[in-house]
């Protein structure tokens, strides 16, 4: 860590150069260019692209903008003769899979039904994501030029092996590749001879249409959607993740009001050391508390990763502020990565 750039007094993370306090108070566009600006190795826009002349694709919240040839911010996403395409061939996933014994160590594992039951998770990794966390856990997303493809056939296939019990889309994450998936669960679900749970690890900002034709898919298989909400405030959001996060909690509200039973839907928040505390903490949970008070939310501890290796794991003292803030408002909380505790401050 190094020490912030205006103030010179509290810690900031070497990738923003400024500390929470001073990235609230003087937020400006170039330091989320700055701090994302990495993205370029990879071969990924910087930023949405958004010329006038571009064709719109929808799959998510940053509704990019695309001249002919150009990529989406994702890098998932290509105009080819002003139509949005996959750079991957027809029904074909930039993917990999892997077999997951239960109970696995899936977000929702500590509350949700496939964790009770004998058999396996199919893992189902996307690549590319529609943000760009400089803590990132799963990187290697945006290794897209060199990342395997994955026949639709294919994981239709691995997901009807007999000992499999349910289905989970992560990545990255599943929004730029949320339309094939989606057809793919409900082939799943019409080939199973038995009852396979579907769920979903998202940022949850995806286009509203397919985010809910997801959540119920997930409801009707007995299933789980899980939000990763980043941060509260907008600046410290979009300056973690180089995109505004406004949409995911749009999502979520939505998705409480068209499905309201329990255990469907759940969150999670990283507890990014002194970025990410009890003041935005304190505000998600109230969000959430006004979709049921027995919300489901997991605080997880951060390790170091990414962009954001300079940090330490979250001190001790950030994570009880956290965990108090949010049982204020919600009846079950739960912290995840616990075993890190034994190396915080």
């Amino acid at each position: 860590m190094a020490d912030c750039l205006r103030c010179g007094k509290e810690a900031a993370a070497k990738a923003l150069g400024l500390c929470p306090d001073c990235l609230k108070a003087n937020w400006k566009g170039e330091i989320v260019s700055r701090a994302h600006a990495s993205r370029q190795k990879y071969g990924l826009p910087p930023s949405p692209p958004r010329p006038k002349e571009g064709f719109p694709c929808r799959f998510c919240a940053n509704e990019c903008r695309l001249t002919d040839g150009k990529l989406s911010f994702c890098g998932l996403r290509i105009n080819r003769n002003k139509r949005i395409h996959s750079i991957a061939p027809p029904k074909t996933f930039v993917a990999h899979i892997y077999y997951d014994p239960l109970p696995t160590n899936c977000c929702a594992a500590w509350f949700c039904k496939g964790t009770k039951e004998r058999g396996v998770n199919l893992a189902v990794f996307l690549y590319a994501c529609n943000y760009d966390c400089l803590f990132c856990q799963n990187a290697s997303h945006r290794l897209i030029t060199s990342a395997n493809f994955l026949s639709f056939d294919d994981l239709v296939k691995a997901a009807l092996v007999p000992q499999v019990r349910c289905v989970c889309f992560f990545g990255g994450s599943p929004e730029p590749q949320l339309p094939l998936a989606l057809e793919a669960s409900r082939q799943i679900r019409r080939l199973s001879p038995r009852p396979i749970h579907i769920c979903w690890e998202w940022n949850g900002a995806g286009n509203p249409r397919l985010v809910s034709q997801a959540a119920e898919i997930s409801l009707a298989t007995g299933g789980t959607v899980k939000f990763d909400l980043k941060a509260w405030t907008p600046q410290i959001g979009q300056a973690l993740c180089g995109v505004p996060v406004k949409k995911a909690y749009e999502n979520l509200a939505m998705l409480g009001e068209l499905f309201p039973q329990d255990d469907l839907l759940t969150a999670t928040t990283l507890l990014v050391p002194y970025y990410v505390d009890e003041k935005e903490v304190e505000p998600i949970a109230r969000f959430l508390s006004r979709i049921s008070p027995d919300f489901p939310y997991s605080l997880l501890i951060f390790h170091p990763d990414d962009r954001m290796k300079d940090l330490p794991i979250t001190p001790r003292r950030q994570v009880k502020a956290c965990f108090e803030a949010a049982k204020h408002y919600l009846s079950r909380v739960n912290i995840g990565n616990l075993h890190l505790l034994d190396r915080a401050e």
